[in-house]
């Protein structure tokens, strides 16, 4: 899906929202995500267990979880320009980050 250019009627140009869904399995830290220039993103970030982690600019993100096995709790999660998401290290886990990549 490309994206599409928009003028506002100011003259501006703006690019059209994107969603951005991915899902990391075990990728000892490759990048799923990265911000570009001129764009922010809003979204949620969350693992599969609790003891996993994503990682945010090189920050270990741990999100929430209730006491079973199965209830993920999504970290909210707003990032900017340049802010990269990365997956977790562990072989057996699943990183995924759901979110609006919109104009800053």
């Amino acid at each position: 899906m490309a994206l599409t250019i928009q003028t506002t009627a100011v003259g501006e140009t703006t690019t059209a929202e994107k969603t951005i869904a991915l899902t990391a399995q075990g990728s000892a830290y490759a990048v799923m995500y990265s911000v570009p220039q001129g764009r922010k993103f809003k979204g949620n970030l969350w693992t599969n267990q609790p003891t996993y982690f994503g990682v945010i600019n090189s920050q270990d993100m741990r999100t929430p979880h209730k006491s079973s096995y199965y209830a993920q709790v999504p970290l909210p999660i707003e990032l900017r320009a340049g802010d990269i998401v990365k997956a977790s290290p562990t072989a057996s886990d699943y990183t995924m980050i759901q979110g609006i990549e919109s104009d800053a």
